[in-house]
């Protein structure tokens, strides 16, 4: 409860046991503490109600030969798909399937135009579920062109697939101007991202798989394919902000 001021025997002996400054020990700030000591229970409270965490998928990992091969994925099956669906006002996001020799199943685009859902790791999905002969998810592996956002992340863990592949990370979305991915962790759940190695699923960005490669011709291949793909996403970025605002089938809710 409230008093003007703290009985004197309880001051001297906080400050004897805390060494606390005096000027600490006035109502005011007894009264702070006391809220912040309160929030901090309430919140260790609610984190002790959650279940304890399962056991977690194996870490991704990826040579050169396999890094090679996500990024011809990506620039020669995403890319051609990805440039023709900007032309027509959709964002820069893709995906791929590939089995488990890493060969293609499925590669598509963004479609937000035609259902704003329908984000690149979204559509990819929903055609792949449409297709009769597919290995299954578990024995798959998901590849997307960006970071996927808690709307993806969380379709591709509900597929089944266990491992997720990405070349550029949330940062580079926002530097592209789309901060939308972070913005909604911020505001739902108060996150900076999700559990990149949890019980359902791994995630791995290309970028630092490349960057841990030792030094040779191998990683300097690498680094000049990624650079000249991320010249072309730049552009595609341009252009379709510099475009969205025109379009009349741009109707997407941040925009």
């Amino acid at each position: 409860r409230r008093r003007r001021d703290i009985d004197p025997g309880v001051r001297r002996r906080l400050n004897a046991r805390l060494r606390l400054p005096e000027h600490l020990l006035q109502p005011r700030y007894v009264h702070h503490a006391a809220a912040a000591a309160a929030a901090a229970t309430v919140y260790l409270l609610r984190r002790s109600r959650l279940p304890p965490r399962g056991e977690l998928q194996p870490e991704l990992g990826a040579d050169a030969s396999l890094l090679r091969r996500l990024l011809h994925v990506i620039e020669h099956e995403i890319l051609p798909k990805t440039r023709a669906e900007v032309a027509e006002g959709n964002k820069v996001f893709g995906a791929a399937i590939l089995n488990a020799s890493f060969d293609t199943v499925i590669a598509e685009t963004n479609h937000e135009t035609a259902c704003p859902i329908f984000h690149g790791e979204i559509y990819t999905i929903d055609r792949w579920a449409a297709l009769c002969d597919k290995p299954p998810p578990q024995e798959s592996v998901f590849l997307a062109t960006h970071e996927p956002c808690c709307l993806c992340i969380s379709a591709i863990v509900w597929t089944g697939f266990r491992r997720c592949f990405y070349l550029y990370p949330y940062e580079t979305t926002k530097q592209q101007g789309i901060p939308h991915d972070l913005n909604i962790m911020y505001e739902l759940w108060r996150v900076e991202r999700y559990q990149e190695r949890n019980a359902l699923c791994s995630t791995a960005g290309l970028l630092p798989l490349i960057d841990a490669l030792p030094p040779g011709d191998d990683k300097a291949e690498l680094e000049a394919t990624v650079a000249r793909i991320t010249k072309q996403y730049d552009l595609l970025a341009c252009k379709y902000h510099s475009e969205k605002a025109a379009n009349p089938n741009n109707k997407m809710a941040f925009n």
